[in-house]
């Protein structure tokens, strides 16, 4: 069952006339789809997220890092599943109702799909509101990272999805 705030994001994601990210802020501002990952708030780009689905058990597929947790049917494809709690390196046990967000646009496949927490809502980040990342946030090294900012009083960590997904190095989110 997908919680009610990724319906919402979904929702809303859905409705609207397809536009570019810049389009629906601010001028120099993006919108970023918001979700928690161990506790942290972390985000992507809205114009990077196709769809917001419910995680099903993916097929396991031969010779993948440990991080890609299988394949499964999307949209008459088979999209690459990626565990962000295993890419980070975070214990288990998983939520029990995660997300996947299906990415576009993040490495040498189409779409790829990147399992979550849970997915919170869809956010404007003002470009005076986005700080440049310190050395480590939460651990992660700023090559990883596109900025931090903060939402509701607690920090969210902008993710540079293509750099996460497409580097052989491990990454560890700290506890």
């Amino acid at each position: 069952m997908i919680g009610e705030a990724v319906r919402r994001a979904e929702a809303g994601m859905r409705t609207e006339e397809p536009r570019s990210a810049k389009a629906d802020t601010s001028p120099g501002g993006t919108q970023v789809v918001l979700f928690q990952l161990a506790g942290k708030s972390f985000a992507v780009e809205l114009d990077r997220v196709d769809q917001i689905i419910e995680y099903r058990e993916p097929a396991k597929t031969p010779r993948r890092p440990a991080y890609v947790e299988g394949v499964v049917e999307y949209r008459g494809r088979y999209l690459a599943v990626v565990d962000l709690r295993k890419r980070f390196g975070v214990a288990e046990p998983k939520p029990a109702h995660p997300a996947v967000l299906v990415l576009k646009g993040v490495g040498p496949d189409p779409v790829v799909g990147l399992v979550v927490d849970q997915v919170l809502r869809v956010l404007p980040l003002p470009p005076d509101g986005v700080l440049n990342p310190p050395p480590r946030v939460f651990g992660i090294r700023a090559e990883y990272i596109r900025g931090v900012a903060n939402a509701a009083g607690r920090p969210l960590v902008w993710l540079d999805v293509t750099k996460v997904l497409t580097t052989q190095e491990a990454i560890t989110l700290l506890a």
